[in-house]
């Protein structure tokens, strides 16, 4: 019999490859959208039929520009949360993976570990903080096997066409300008961060309660990403510079220290160059 495995925000970018890859390896994807954890009735019938054994959260609202408002930031990433887990008690898990964000951490002077305070400021970055500590007491009061992951800057193919990557492929394929601000990150292909929710569900219980990063501990500054995008794709950007951070950049520091996810034997199969490489496959194809 194929392992049940419910994922939230099934549509979303991380999802579908989750989706994807669970398929691959023999299970049975179980999605749920993420309106649906508004409604504790629709939880609560999805758990009782299905039953999955594992459970992924990816769903949320507020890790894009134009998700402003601050309610519904509120309800999808604390309220949606609570009504999720308060559902999947009933029926039983094997393992629960509750998705945080670096955003979390807020601005910092070094690589970002796990056993670090939150330093957010953002609205988004809060109710992520808040979510955290919830699954936490959750596992420690509770005795369950969930764990919660920190994605931090995961691309690949079907991101979001507005995103910082698919923005610079489709301005080098096109010629259209780039507008070039200065940043780091820590960037991730999509396959390496799946890989990595999976292993951290196959020891949920030895992790109960603790943060995994699932980072590639590499930071990258933009001009290095758009280095990387004009090898990939034989051309040559028309960039025009601004000194302007977006409100989510940082120039200091913005990269993982992954040594517990890399403990559980994780090692990712693309660096920058090889996932951006994919990635311009990906949109020529569907151009």
């Amino acid at each position: 019999m194929k392992e049940k495995c419910l994922i939230t925000g099934s549509c979303g970018f991380i999802g579908s490859h989750l989706i994807q890859r669970l398929t691959e390896r023999g299970c049975k994807p179980v999605p749920l959208a993420r309106e649906a954890l508004s409604s504790m009735d629709v939880l609560k019938k999805t758990l009782r039929e299905e039953r999955p054994e594992i459970i992924f959260h990816l769903a949320a609202y507020g890790n894009h520009y134009q998700q402003t408002d601050v309610g519904e930031i509120f309800r999808a990433n604390l309220v949606g949360t609570f009504n999720l887990l308060e559902a999947a008690m009933e029926t039983g898990f094997r393992a629960f993976v509750n998705t945080g964000s670096s955003s979390e951490y807020g601005k910092q002077m070094r690589p970002m570990a796990e056993d670090m305070l939150p330093e957010t400021d953002t609205f988004y970055g809060a109710t992520k903080v808040g979510a955290t500590f919830l699954v936490r007491a959750f596992a420690r009061q509770l005795g369950l096997p969930i764990v919660t992951v920190r994605p931090f800057s995961v691309y690949g193919p079907r991101e979001a066409a507005n995103r910082f990557i698919p923005t610079a492929i489709r301005c080098a394929l096109s010629g259209e300008e780039l507008t070039l601000a200065p940043g780091v990150h820590d960037w991730i292909f999509v396959d390496d961060f799946v890989d990595g929710m999976i292993l951290v569900s196959e020891s949920a219980a030895s992790l109960s309660g603790e943060v995994v990063n699932i980072g590639s501990g590499v930071q990258y500054t933009n001009e290095e990403v758009v280095r990387a995008i004009e090898q990939a794709t034989g051309k040559v950007l028309n960039i025009k510079t601004t000194d302007r951070l977006r409100v989510y950049d940082t120039e200091t520091m913005w990269v993982a220290d992954n040594k517990v996810l890399c403990g559980l034997g994780w090692q990712p199969r693309y660096d920058l160059l090889e996932g951006i490489k994919k990635t311009v496959d990906a949109i020529r194809a569907d151009s």
